[in-house]
């Protein structure tokens, strides 16, 4: 991984076999960043994409072997125990220019990824939800001093 600050936050270059989300995580746990926002593109291999289904309160995990164009990545990272929580959803498309979308469990960056980073000056915790059995915000927000 290399990068660079400015005024509002970072530029990430993740290269070729770092895993996205740890990759992140690990990013703004070594800065100690409370949380922030991201965007990317790139490309991703040996994905695993998830959807919520409400039905059985669980995500549907589905398993993408191959390479994939990263379209967009959007995303947060809060705190959950007290360690990084990256959350994000990602558009892909395969060598037919197909879709694929989803919430990111897992991708490996084949050539590269580029993200930008924007720290917030507030802490976003995540509380797990009995009901729904699901990690969402707990608002309000906490302020970073």
């Amino acid at each position: 991984m290399r990068y660079v600050e400015h005024s509002k936050g970072y530029v990430i270059k993740l290269e070729q076999g770092e895993d996205f989300q740890s990759s992140l995580g690990d990013f703004v746990h070594q800065k100690r960043l409370a949380s922030s926002f991201f965007q990317g593109i790139g490309s991703l291999a040996n994905v695993e994409l998830g959807y919520f289904n409400l039905a059985k309160n669980e995500y549907d995990r589905h398993a993408f072997k191959g390479d994939y164009e990263l379209i967009s990545a959007s995303g947060n990272i809060s705190i959950e125990h007290d360690a990084p929580f990256v959350h994000t959803h990602v558009v892909l498309s395969d060598d037919q220019c197909k879709t694929i979308a989803g919430h990111l469990f897992k991708g490996i960056v084949t050539i590269t990824a580029e993200v930008f980073l924007f720290p917030l000056d507030i802490a976003l915790i995540r509380k797990h939800d009995q009901k729904l059995n699901f990690k969402g915000l707990d608002l309000p927000h906490h302020f970073v001093k």
